[in-house]
Formats: structure tokens, C-alpha cells, sequence
């Protein structure tokens, strides 16, 4: 079985520090911080082997895009596979209450 390599785009990397900061700072829960940013980088490992298995996204234009989402408890994480290189690229982390279409622009 092939592996995927897998690479965080600088979005995602924001949305992951932004997170983090808020539920460390804002919210004064640094530990529940942890064990967010922790459990979303597994999940975002798992995409490593068969992350094909999900299906993408309906809304345009990002379904004709190809881009997909996988869910880890309130957040979703979107993402992309480039076939020819074997490589998922991780787009965006977005809380799952705010508005995705909004939030993805």
C-alpha cells in the first residue's frame, strides 16, 4: 500500500495556531488546547493511507476542485490530493458552527 505524503498549507497552519491560541488564552483551557491541536494532527496523519475514501465537498467551487473534509469532534478539515505527486495537501481547519462557505474564501 502506497502512502501519501502529506503537507499542511500555510492556511492551515493559522487556523491551527489561531485555535490553539484561542482555547489556550482566550478561553484559559491550555491543556484542552493540547489535546485539540494533538487529536487534529492525527487525524490529519490518518489521511495518509486511503484519503480517497471520502467523498468531496457538494458546494461549488470547491467540489470541482476535488477538495474534501474529514471531521475531528467540532472541527472539519479540508483537504486535497494531488494523485500524480501521491501528496494530500491540508487547506484549512474551520470549526464546524461558523460558515464554511464564508470561512473557506
Amino acid at each position: 500500500m502506497e502512502r501519501y505524503s502529506i503537507i499542511i498549507t500555510p492556511d492551515a497552519a493559522a487556523d491551527l495556531t489561531q485555535l490553539k491560541s484561542y482555547i489556550a488564552y482566550t478561553l484559559q483551557e491550555p491543556e484542552t488546547a493540547l489535546k485539540y491541536i494533538r487529536g487534529i494532527r492525527k487525524e490529519i496523519e490518518k489521511l495518509d493511507t486511503f484519503p480517497a475514501a471520502v467523498a468531496p465537498v457538494t458546494d461549488e467551487p470547491w467540489h470541482s476542485k476535488g477538495v474534501r473534509r474529514t471531521i475531528y469532534k467540532n472541527f472539519y478539515i479540508y483537504y486535497w490530493i494531488n494523485e500524480t505527486e501521491k501528496t494530500v495537501y491540508v487547506l484549512n481547519v474551520i470549526y464546524a458552527r461558523r460558515d464554511q462557505l464564508k470561512a473557506l474564501k
